[in-house]
C-alpha cells in the first residue's frame, strides 16, 4: 500500500511538470516597418510542420522593427515560423524553385543558406527556464 501511495504521488507530480505550461515571449525581429503583416505560426509535432497544420497562429501589425508577442505554451518541443507579408494576399509567395520572395524566419535559423523543412533541426525547447525566443525575419 505504501509503494502505492509514493507511486501515485510522484505520478501526480510528474504529470503536472509535463502539463505545465510556460509564458514565453516571441520576438520578431528585422521586421520592415508598416510593410504588411507578419504571420506567426507555432508547430508541436512533425506531421503539423510537415501539412501546415499549426498548434498556434497569430498575426502581428508590422509597426515597428521588433516586434513581441507573449503566449502560454505546454512544455514541449515546437518550431516556429513567421513571414511578412509585404503584398498582403495573407500567404507566403514563393519564386523559382520555391524560394521565398518575401521576408521568412524560423526557429533555429539565423539567415545563413538555406533553412531545414525538418522539424528535429528547427525545434525549440519549451520548460520553465524559457522566457523569449527570438525569431530573425530575413530575405533570400
Amino acid at each position: 500500500m505504501k509503494k502505492f501511495i509514493v507511486s501515485l504521488f510522484l505520478g501526480c507530480i510528474l504529470t503536472g511538470y509535463c502539463f505545465s505550461q510556460t509564458v514565453i515571449t516571441v520576438e520578431i525581429t528585422n521586421v520592415v516597418v508598416n510593410d504588411g503583416i507578419v504571420y506567426v505560426d507555432i508547430f508541436s509535432t512533425a506531421d503539423g510542420f510537415r501539412n501546415g497544420n499549426p498548434y498556434v497562429s497569430f498575426q502581428l501589425q508590422s509597426n515597428s522593427a521588433i516586434l513581441t508577442h507573449e503566449l502560454s505554451l505546454l512544455n514541449g518541443e515546437y518550431v516556429i515560423t513567421a513571414y511578412q507579408d509585404a503584398n498582403n494576399n495573407q500567404r507566403l509567395d514563393n519564386g523559382l524553385f520555391g524560394i521565398p520572395k518575401e521576408l521568412v524566419g524560423l526557429s533555429n535559423y539565423f539567415g545563413r543558406g538555406n533553412p531545414s523543412k525538418n522539424f528535429d533541426r528547427q525545434k525549440i525547447l519549451v520548460n520553465n527556464s524559457t522566457g523569449t525566443i527570438t525569431i530573425g525575419l530575413y530575405k533570400f
